[in-house]
């Protein structure tokens, strides 16, 4: 299981079997993502899904005895189907729904957008994890529609319940969805549209109160060590993360869109919905205004650049730049005005993205580079998480095929004794029943 997970879960079994907030007793204590505070241990996640998940495992605890001690498996995937898969079946249902916004979309091409979003994505790679980027990617979307439909108090909710649970993204859509619902339903809209969001605000700082004592996140606590940053902590315990690494200069830009890990390599269909999203940028277009088009699109822009300039990573051992996880409904639910004539093309690059989805769900936290880390480890090896996933598939599946060797050495290593304790460490970050 990877540090994202742990950390949640390590978060709920305190809260639900130890009756506290600090992690030191739980099973999932060594966690990379964790805060020490006191000289105790803490997740450094937002709270919100933890506290779902609490909700949710107090309940498969006590009502069909199921526990991490005894039933860790039937646990973890039952919370990541409620709270990830349902979440995630939402999304999907109501992307489709507001698709027919588009006057006269054919079936063939709704029916095509949608499946890229169910299923031909990084997205569609974490939507296995308990993790909370699906969620977000729902959030998001849900604040988005109701902006632009000139619902106010349903967008500040959804935009509210995403900042409990993505941070970064709540806080950078929040003006710019502002000005969507301005323009959608005149300024007096934005009274219950801030209403909301300070309703959020409260709600924010009364978990961090509870989980950690201090009103912002764990990370931002006075004195607190995050063992997930490699960079060293700044004022008042904040980390700062401008001691960008060699690598992670003006090319890492094109890096995290294009190179290996790049968030459109892994999922091609998405540049589709970019060029969706600048042709409606242009003054006159419909369905949606030209404003909103360029409101979603700076807001899109200035997450990736925020991560890009100021985090300096790929988002650990990640298959693919996940941190944009959460824009991926926005970008393709503006595919429908790109592929008018270029259906085919669409489905072509659909099928690729597919692919490639599914080997990232097949492990979504697999070993691989990362730019924050200057020191060479096994995972470092591998560069390309897609190769790197093809070749562990391959060699788990069919062993003895000439395939899975020439896949290895190329996107592992042609040396076998580095290779094979690669795929050891692969299938080990890999088991979800191993215990930690």
């Amino acid at each position: 299981m990877a540090g994202n997970e742990t950390s949640r879960f390590a978060q709920i079994e305190a809260l639900v079997d130890y009756g506290h907030t600090y992690i030191d007793e739980s099973r999932y204590r060594q966690t990379i993502d964790r805060v020490e505070i006191d000289g105790k241990r803490y997740s450094n996640k937002p709270p919100l899904l933890s506290v779902l998940g609490a909700g949710v495992y107090f309940l498969l605890k006590h009502g069909i005895g199921l526990t991490f001690a005894s039933n860790q498996g039937a646990v973890i995937y039952l919370l990541t189907l409620i709270l990830i898969g349902l979440p995630m079946a939402w999304l999907v249902a109501r992307f489709d729904a507001a698709l027919p916004i588009y006057p006269g979309i054919k079936p063939t091409t709704r029916n095509l957008t949608t499946f890229a979003l169910a299923a031909g994505t990084i997205l569609t790679s974490f939507a296995v994890t308990f993790s909370n980027h699906p969620v977000a990617a729902a959030l998001l979307f849900a604040a988005c529609q109701a902006a632009w439909s000139g619902r106010s108090l349903a967008a500040g909710v959804w935009l509210a319940a995403l900042t409990l649970v993505d941070i970064v993204p709540g806080l950078v859509f929040a003006p710019f969805l502002g000005l969507v619902l301005r323009d959608a339903a005149g300024t007096k809209s934005l009274y219950n549209y801030i209403g909301a969001l300070c309703v959020g605000a409260v709600i924010f700082v009364a978990l961090n109160e509870w989980i950690v004592g201090y009103p912002l996140p764990a990370k931002m606590v006075p004195g607190a060590v995050d063992s997930s940053i490699p960079f060293a902590p700044g004022q008042r315990g904040m980390y700062v993360w401008l001691n960008l690494p060699p690598m992670a200069g003006w090319s890492h830009w094109l890096q995290s869109l294009f190179g290996w890990h790049g968030f459109f390599t892994v999922s091609p269909v998405l540049l589709f919905g970019v060029c969706g999203l600048i042709l409606s940028m242009r003054r006159g277009q419909a369905p949606l205004s030209w404003r909103t088009a360029r409101f979603l699109g700076m807001a899109s822009l200035i997450v990736l650049a925020g991560h890009v300039l100021l985090v300096g990573s790929f988002g650990g051992w990640s298959y693919g730049y996940r941190y944009m996880i959460p824009v991926i409904p926005i970008g393709l639910f503006f595919v429908p005005k790109s592929i008018a004539t270029k259906r085919r093309l669409f489905g072509a690059v659909l099928a690729i993205s597919i692919f490639f989805a599914f080997l990232g769900a097949y492990h979504p936290w697999p070993p691989v580079y990362e730019p924050e880390y200057t020191a060479q480890t096994l995972a470092s090896v591998v560069t390309n998480p897609v190769g790197g996933n093809l070749s562990a598939w391959l060699a788990e599946y069919f062993p003895d095929l000439t395939l899975t060797r020439k896949a290895g050495e190329a996107f592992i290593s042609p040396n076998v004794r580095i290779r094979e304790p690669y795929l050891g460490l692969f299938y080990a970050s890999k088991n979800y029943n191993q215990a930690p």
